[in-house]
């Protein structure tokens, strides 16, 4: 848990954009959004999902945006793929 430049934002920033299934969406978002709102804070990225009904190009998965500095993206990147991959399995 290294420290890193000043803050700021724009320059380092990186986005992700994952497809996940639409059933899948409430395990990444939690109880009242719980789940979510861990992966953000614990991260510091932002992470977005689609609303209900919009989904990707020709399919009918949700789009989940994940955006942040190159660190805090690529960590919220492996939490979300962690719960899509196993949205039963236990918190972290």
């Amino acid at each position: 848990q290294g420290g890193g430049g000043g803050g700021g934002g724009a320059p380092g920033a990186v986005s992700y954009q994952v497809q996940c299934a639409d059933h899948v969406v409430s395990a990444i978002l939690g109880r009242g959004g719980s789940v979510i709102k861990e992966m953000i804070q614990s991260s510091g990225a932002s992470i977005r999902i689609s609303q209900k009904g919009e989904y990707a190009p020709g399919t009918q998965n949700r789009i989940v945006t994940i955006a942040g500095t190159e660190q805090a993206a690529n960590y919220a990147h492996q939490l979300v793929t962690a719960k899509i991959a196993n949205p039963g399995g236990p918190g972290q």
